[in-house]
C-alpha cells in the first residue's frame, strides 16, 4: 500500500455533526424566539438536504443555499426574516456547540500519526470551521488544513484534490487515502482524484449506489487493519 498522507473529512467521521448541527438549530430557534412546540429540527434537516443537493448540481449559488434554506424554514413558522442574519446565527451556534467526537477517534488520531502525515480535507464555510476545530487539539496531529471555502472548490471535485496535491508536492496519488463517512463526497472524491478510499460507514447503511470504496469500516478500531 505504500500510503504516506492521510486525508481526514472532519464532520460525521472524526466528530458527530448531526450533534452539533441540533444544538445549532436550537440556538436559531432561541434566537428568534420560536415556541418550542413549532419547531422541528426533522423539516429543517429535509430542507438544508434539498439545498446542498440543488447547489451540487449547480442550480442554485452556495450563498442562496445558506440564505434560502432559513427562509424557507422560517416560512413553515409564518415567519419572514433575513436569510443571511438566520446564517450567521446558526453558525454561531455551529461554532461554539462542544465538540463531540466519534467514538474510537482520539486513539486513531494517535495511531495514524505515528505512522502517516495527516490532513484534514472538509467541505464547509472557513470561519465557522476554523473555531470549531480550535475547540480541540486536531491541529497537535495534523500538517495541513483544507476547507473548501478558502480553496474555491470543494469534494467531490477533482479540482479540490489537485489543490491537496499541489499543496503536498512531490508525491504521487498513490501515496494518498482519505477516510470519510460520505459516498458522494469523501468517497467519491476520492475517486475523482485518483486516491484509494476508506468508507467509515459508521451508521451501518446500505451502499445502493455505484460508488465503490476500495475499503470499508463500520468502527474506528478497525482502520489499524488496513492503515
Amino acid at each position: 500500500m505504500g500510503y504516506k498522507v492521510v486525508l481526514l473529512d472532519f464532520d460525521d467521521t472524526l466528530v458527530d455533526f448531526h450533534d452539533a448541527e441540533v444544538k445549532a438549530y436550537h440556538h436559531l430557534m432561541n434566537q428568534y424566539q420560536v415556541p418550542e412546540s413549532m419547531r422541528d429540527y426533522e423539516s429543517f434537516k429535509k430542507i438544508n438536504q434539498a439545498h446542498w443537493e440543488a447547489f451540487q448540481r449547480d442550480e442554485l449559488t452556495k450563498a442562496e443555499v445558506l440564505s434560502h434554506r432559513f427562509i424557507e424554514t422560517f416560512r413553515q413558522y409564518g415567519m419572514t426574516i433575513d436569510g443571511h442574519e438566520a446564517d450567521e446565527t446558526f453558525r454561531d451556534g455551529l461554532a461554539t456547540a462542544k465538540i463531540k467526537w466519534h467514538e474510537g477517534v482520539e486513539k486513531a488520531l494517535d495511531y495514524l500519526k505515528s505512522k502517516y502525515s495527516l490532513a484534514i480535507a472538509t467541505n464547509g464555510v472557513t470561519h465557522t470551521q476554523k473555531r470549531r476545530i480550535a475547540q480541540t487539539d486536531l491541529m497537535s496531529y495534523v500538517d495541513h488544513l483544507f476547507i473548501s471555502d478558502e480553496m474555491g472548490a470543494q469534494k467531490p471535485s477533482r479540482q479540490f484534490f489537485d489543490i491537496v496535491f499541489n499543496t503536498i508536492p512531490h508525491l504521487n496519488a498513490n501515496d494518498f487515502i482519505i477516510i470519510g463517512d460520505s459516498l458522494t463526497s469523501d468517497i467519491q472524491g476520492g475517486i475523482n482524484g485518483g486516491i484509494d478510499t476508506i468508507w467509515f460507514n459508521h451508521k451501518n447503511v446500505e451502499n445502493n449506489t455505484p460508488i465503490t470504496p476500495t475499503y470499508t469500516i463500520n468502527t474506528m478500531h478497525e482502520i489499524e487493519h488496513i492503515l
